[in-house]
């Protein structure tokens, strides 16, 4: 039964576009879901693959809709991004995206550099970019032929917002690799590094943790491939008729992350 097995677990991670919000409309109910959770004693990371603001643009966000949360339960794919090129080396860095992965990269203690200088860097950054120009992507295309490495912080195809969805990281990420034949190091959902990241921030084991998300190839793929619980919410890019047609299955199916919240109210019921 579902509600026992989330209730056995220490940590639940969730991701934020289409599972807690969809743009700048909160899921209706997540904000008892965390208070409930919280009052379980359990962990709660909240995971986005969206680069382009900082975890206090996004705990701040998450306050206003009502929602209970401190920086550090806030991890970006921009913050994983700075966290696993610390581990390869420093070195400047070409960026295609916004402040939060600027800020990411010089607060970990890289240099980010401009067009004029980009053929000279070691990394060329990317994720979602509303402001790309020609001539950006262009210079990304110099310095990933003149031995820069390619990093994706994610490779989401789009955005999901209140009235559908817009132009995300991979669909940038994806021009730029058709141009220069190279294909990136992805950082983000579903690959394996954000989530051993998330899982050392949380301090727990992937068979304590849960995720939860919005999308097949993205969320629960992360999940599958760790061997973590994964729990699909519907108020998302996916609907039922898709889960049918995908060969990623979820470990469950719920309307949304408000019905956590109710199964844990039930067992409160049930124990009393």
């Amino acid at each position: 039964m579902l509600s026992e097995t989330l209730r056995m677990k220490k940590g639940f991670i969730l991701d934020l576009d289409g599972c807690v919000y969809l743009g700048n409309q909160p899921i209706e109910g997540v904000g008892d879901t965390i208070n409930v959770l919280r009052g379980e004693g359990k962990k709660i990371l909240f995971l986005t693959n969206n680069s382009t603001k900082t975890p206090r643009d996004y705990a701040e966000k998450l306050r206003r809709m009502g929602v209970d949360v401190v920086e550090e339960e806030v991890l970006t794919s921009s913050l994983a991004t700075a966290v696993y090129l610390r581990r390869l080396g420093y070195g400047d860095c070409f960026v295609v995206g916004e402040e939060g992965l600027v800020r990411a990269l010089e607060e970990n203690g890289f240099r980010v550099i401009g067009v004029r200088e980009a053929k000279n860097a070691r990394y060329v950054v990317c994720g979602l970019d509303t402001s790309l120009t020609y001539e950006k992507m262009a210079a990304a295309c110099y310095a990933i032929q003149n031995g820069a490495k390619f990093i994706a912080t994610n490779t989401d195809p789009r955005l999901p917002v209140e009235d559908g969805y817009v132009p995300g990281a991979g669909s940038i990420i994806e021009a730029i690799a058709t141009a220069t034949g190279s294909r990136p190091t992805v950082i983000g959902k579903p690959s394996k590094r954000i989530m051993n990241i998330a899982l050392s921030r949380m301090g727990l084991k992937k068979s304590e943790v849960v995720m939860v998300g919005d999308t097949l190839k993205i969320d629960m793929a992360a999940a599958k491939g760790m061997g973590m619980t994964g729990v699909l919410v519907l108020s998302g890019s996916t609907k039922t008729e898709d889960i049918e047609k995908s060969r990623i299955k979820p470990d469950a199916v719920i309307p949304s992350v408000a019905e956590i919240g109710k199964m844990f109210g039930r067992n409160r019921r049930s124990l009393a």
